[in-house]
């Protein structure tokens, strides 16, 4: 052995080489030497930007449907960004914000109550709909949006009504928003899990964290721009509309670009009939 050339080859998770160790034959006194040869840097800019939001050893360590779901979540996440704006921007109209005899003590009771009355919703939710929320996560992920629009919705309307009412108004709007968070998460949980096709499921989930980050910050900064611009009532419920509208439909594009591999009482359905089909066919 100690007459061989000895080569070793490192590869990382995507198969690509990171070093070559080439180890030389003894010399004549009995030394020999490791040599470590890196690979040259062969990446673009372009590409080294796309490893910092991309799951390493992508697209082999995921499925094939991840990149157009994550084309529509980002398109659904920055629409949601804009309409969110417009939203708060009401609300704060609604708790007073520009009223001089608004009291902050009064804002603050009512921001206990929503707070309040979305984590009871979210535990009574929790409770009734957690052992559905797997097997079902297309269904959820698309009602946690439609939840939230709806949330959207109420807040925009929530000046209108007389502060009694408002106080109920903005209530159920929190109640709408949390359980679109616990639909939300546990759906993209289940989500997550079908993409990770080589158990990288940690990685998967923070490199979607990164994403969702850059997409709600280009969010936050359009929808700066579209509140400076829509101020009447008719163009905010024009443009509300139409950024809720192309939430929703993206939103139905990327649950419907997913193929489970798992079944769930509608697919196991299918499949059952599609046994009876082929029974009855033979018999």
């Amino acid at each position: 052995m100690s007459g061989k050339r000895l080569e070793f080859t490192e590869h990382d998770e995507a198969g690509n080489v990171t070093a070559t160790y080439i180890s030389s034959p003894e010399n004549s006194e009995g030394l020999s030497r490791v040599d470590v040869i890196l690979p040259e840097k062969t990446k673009s800019v372009g590409q080294r930007l796309l490893d910092v939001f991309l799951p390493v050893g992508y697209p082999h360590s995921v499925t094939d449907d991840y990149l157009e779901y994550q084309i529509y979540d980002s398109l659904q996440a920055f629409s949601s960004s804009i309409a969110g704006l417009l939203s708060s921007r009401a609300v704060l109209s609604s708790v007073g914000v520009g009223d001089s005899s608004a009291s902050p003590t009064a804002a603050l009771l009512l921001s206990i109550l929503q707070e309040s009355a979305g984590r009871i919703a979210t535990i009574l939710f929790a409770h009734r709909f957690g052992t559905s929320l797997e097997p079902e996560c297309k269904m959820y992920r698309l009602l946690a949006d439609v939840l939230n629009d709806f949330a959207f919705v109420l807040d925009c309307l929530s000046p209108a009504f007389p502060k009694p009412v408002r106080i109920v108004v903005l209530s159920f709007s929190s109640v709408l928003r949390a359980l679109c968070g616990v639909a939300a998460g546990s759906a993209k949980a289940s989500l997550s899990a079908h993409f990770a096709r080589w158990g990288n499921l940690g990685e998967l989930n923070a490199k979607d964290s990164s994403q969702e980050t850059v997409i709600s910050l280009m969010g936050m900064l359009a929808g700066s721009l579209v509140v400076s611009w829509v101020t009447s009532q008719t163009a905010t419920w024009a443009a509300l509309i139409l950024l809720l509208s192309i939430h929703l439909e993206t939103n139905r594009r990327a649950v419907r670009s997913v193929s489970m591999r798992t079944l769930n009482r509608q697919r196991a359905t299918l499949v059952y009939h599609q046994l009876r089909q082929r029974q009855s066919a033979k018999a």
